[in-house]
């Protein structure tokens, strides 16, 4: 019989659970947490500074679309020729940014994931300066176009995010994340409205621009990049060749992102014409405050409640959370649709925000688990094209729908979500939103 000292426990006693967890706290481990294990950041630490860096990012960007058309009055564009070029500003930056959003994910998987974030830092100081110093439409067309070359950096986030977070705080650490732009896009129009008068436009994109630098100077110190294994070989060519491969080594990425655009062309179909179904509801004389708490609504309660759902997605099951939010934001805008009076408008809004909080974090996250360490900054850099894909189809849908009216809008945008729903639902009975195996630890 063999002695005590040649025996090995069993890999599911608990005593083999127990050398397992040893194993990890010595970094021997499946290596999920490098950053924190290796003496990297901590997963806590770069949610913090990612979305710090998030809130910044965006207030900039929505002090663009806010005050764009005021500050095109101020370069001397006439009033009539205003509505045009603003929309030419707002797809100015896709211009640039749709091709090269690949791009952005493939660079950082073969050199640096620091490098791609603190270069959009850096890069919208530079853009959010150039607005401020415009002279004439011309110079803030440049700084719009050269936005598009800031794209791509939240997905690498999400990446670096997936490597360092323990898996059962993942959807919570990326909700975090996207909070920070949810609050930024939010506040950003309302801290630029008590701003404005005070200093200008002009001024408020040059303390844009003093953000985002802090923002770069803060990521550089505080993030301290971790690989969690040999550096990418293969050329920029050879990985953006590999990168439909890579989308389709997992079923369920595909999909995913399909579910995703299906809720995004409900919110891009209806928020649009938001302001004018307040017009048919609201019979007061302050229009523009009325408009202004039910677009506010939206953003706060998702805000709010982004963190709450990536948390709860990792307690009790990203799938079962998103199909059942999901399912609920159609119902939301189903709601808007038949709203009687404007303050029952507002209330779905609110509604529509707290569960289409849900979707982002907890795709991101479904994607991260499904795809692997070495592609992973690609393949999360792509969920930025059903953004895209909506709002470019989302206001041609909408537009064709208002010729019945503004309700047919919002109950066209319902059942965008609704099929998402019913997508999810098919990819559940089948299995496909099952986690891969994690990798056994080596035994000590």
């Amino acid at each position: 019989m063999p002695g005590l000292d040649g025996w090995r426990a069993p890999r599911n006693s608990i005593r083999g659970v127990r050398r397992r967890e040893r194993a990890g706290r010595l970094g021997r481990g499946r290596p999920s947490n490098l950053d924190e294990r290796r003496g990297g950041s901590s997963w806590k630490l770069l949610a913090a500074v990612f979305t710090a860096a998030s809130v910044a990012e965006t207030l900039g960007f929505g002090h663009f679309n806010a005050f764009g058309p005021l500050y095109l009055l101020q370069l001397g564009v006439a009033p009539d020729d205003v509505p045009r070029w603003t929309g030419i500003l707002a797809a100015s930056a896709f211009v640039l940014g749709l091709p090269l959003a690949p791009l952005w994910g493939v660079w950082a998987d073969k050199y640096s994931r620091k490098l791609i974030i603190v270069r959009s830092a850096v890069g919208e100081a530079i853009v959010f300066g150039l607005a401020a110093l415009s002279q004439n439409v011309w110079h803030l067309l440049l700084a719009r176009m050269l936005s598009g070359l800031l794209l791509g950096n939240t997905g690498v986030m999400y990446a670096v995010l997936s490597g360092a977070a323990p898996r059962e705080h993942l959807a919570f650490a990326i909700a975090a994340v996207q909070t920070g732009s949810t609050v930024g896009i939010t506040l950003g129009p309302l801290i630029g409205g008590f701003l404005v008068p005070q200093i200008g436009i002009g001024p408020l994109f040059a303390l844009d621009s003093l953000l985002a630098l802090a923002s770069a100077v803060l990521l550089t110190l505080a993030y301290r990049e971790q690989r969690a294994g040999p550096r990418e070989t293969r050329s920029v060519a050879q990985l953006l060749r590999a990168l439909p491969r890579a989308l389709l080594a997992s079923p369920a990425v595909l999909p995913l992102y399909g579910v995703q655009l299906l809720v995004l062309l409900g919110f891009q179909m209806s928020t649009p014409f938001v302001p004018l179904l307040v017009g048919e509801l609201y019979d007061g004389a302050d229009l523009p405050l009325a408009i202004g708490l039910v677009m506010t609504g939206c953003g706060l309660t998702s805000a709010l409640f982004t963190p709450v759902w990536g948390r709860l997605g990792d307690r009790v099951g990203r799938p079962r959370v998103l199909q059942a939010t999901i399912l609920l934001t159609a119902l939301a805008l189903l709601a808007q649709a038949l709203a009687p009076s404007w303050l029952a408008l507002l209330a779905a809004r609110a509604a529509q925000g707290v569960f289409a909080a849900a979707a982002a974090p907890l795709i991101v996250a479904l994607v991260a688990t499904q795809t692997p360490e070495a592609v992973r900054a690609s393949v999360l850099n792509l969920a930025t094209f059903p953004f895209y894909l909506a709002a470019i189809a989302g206001g041609s849908l909408g537009g064709a729908l208002s010729a019945a009216s503004i309700r047919a809008v919002f109950a066209g945008a319902a059942t965008a979500p609704a099929l998402a729903a019913l997508a999810l639902a098919w990819l559940r009975a089948r299995g496909r939103l099952a986690p891969p195996a994690e990798p056994s630890p080596a035994e000590p």
